[in-house]
């Protein structure tokens, strides 16, 4: 979750702008069960969170626990980071339904660049799990330039981008990949990003306070700013196999599935992981934009989620019909920061 200079700069300026876009409080729920739960957020708010933050718990679309702090409520719109990863996927899966592009298609089919730069073999699937090759980031901050476009950031990475890996064998958390991943979508589609995320998941799931921004390069792997209302909107239609709450089927049962399916194994190398690997008991630690950091016997997943650098922390428990998201904005190591609240609420919340 590491970020350039430049961006991490302009992220902290448009967090402080965004700061003051809450407009209502949102009512406090705390249902009898999700006191320890409350005790867990309330402690870590003042301890951990820096004062601000909100917590929102739901089974089954209904709201059990919700609650903010430091004037956080459910509407208050912040950077999510790496949140925006599990966003991301579902739009890319979007066109895999449409039949635009499969999960083992060739980067080189659609961006020829790349296979002249003898990276073309690299698949949708690797460059959207971490195990395309390349490095994390780029030092050259193809993904992070808000001055560029998402075409001509895939061909200087294309063409300056070394890959430190073969395809396929190693782990190497980051977002150059992605904001590759994100022009082959445009390619597919003929449409900009920002239209895809708006048409594929933002208006259908009744996202209305999330976006991309406005730059021509959209950082596809951490650049989305939200809400704690509007992210559970998402969340929710993943929880629900595709079908958003207002009865919209957004994607394909199979789609969700496919994005939920590990794309590592006991024979990849995990070379960088900003998930604490001891944390982890599947060596199929990620999926299509997501981890799947809690898993049973047979590798079968319990819960998957998308933490950000700066703190926030979505997640999904299917079999329980849970949904939940601690929504925060710590700049300094907020990931590392929250990360043992949000473990020990997410542990608190799977045993009830």
């Amino acid at each position: 979750m590491k970020v350039h200079l430049h961006c991490y700069l302009l992220c902290c300026f448009t967090a402080v702008l965004l700061a003051g876009c809450s407009k209502t409080e949102s009512k406090t729920i705390i249902a009898p069960e999700y006191n320890d739960v409350d005790q867990v957020l309330t402690e870590a708010a003042t301890s951990k969170f820096g004062g601000k933050c909100y917590g929102i718990i739901q089974v089954d679309g209904k709201t059990v626990y919700a609650k903010g702090f430091g004037g956080y409520d459910g509407s208050t719109r912040q950077l999510i980071a790496s949140c925006s990863k599990w966003l991301s996927a579902a739009i890319l899966m979007s066109l895999v339904d449409e039949g635009k592009m499969k999960l083992t298609d060739s980067v080189g089919k659609f961006l020829p660049i790349f296979t002249t730069y003898h990276k073309g073999g690299i698949t949708i699937a690797q460059l959207f799990s971490h195990t395309s090759g390349f490095p994390g980031n780029s030092t050259q901050g193809y993904e992070t330039n808000v001055l560029s476009t998402l075409s001509a950031a895939a061909d200087g990475i294309a063409k300056n981008v070394a890959l430190q890996y073969t395809p396929g064998s190693t782990f190497y958390y980051g977002g150059v990949s992605m904001q590759v991943a994100g022009r082959v979508c445009e390619v597919a589609s003929g449409k900009d990003w920002k239209t895809l995320a708006t048409e594929k998941l933002f208006t259908p799931c009744g996202m209305t306070s999330t976006s991309f921004g406005l730059t021509a390069n959209p950082q596809i792997g951490g650049g989305a700013t939200s809400t704690p209302d509007d992210y559970m909107r998402f969340l929710y239609m993943i929880m629900n196999k595709g079908v958003a709450a207002n009865g919209t089927r957004v994607l394909s049962e199979a789609a969700v599935t496919a994005m939920e399916q590990p794309q590592t194994s006991s024979t990849t190398t995990i070379a960088y992981s900003p998930y604490p690997l001891s944390l982890l008991t599947t060596k199929g630690i990620y999926g299509i934009g997501n981890w799947r950091d809690v898993t049973g016997p047979g590798d079968v997943l319990i819960e998957n989620s998308s933490p950000g650098l700066f703190g926030s922390h979505p997640w999904i428990n299917r079999d329980k019909k849970v949904t939940g998201f601690i929504f925060t904005f710590i700049v300094d190591n907020g990931y590392l920061t929250t990360l043992p609240a949000c473990i020990k609420i997410r542990n608190l919340v799977r045993n009830k």
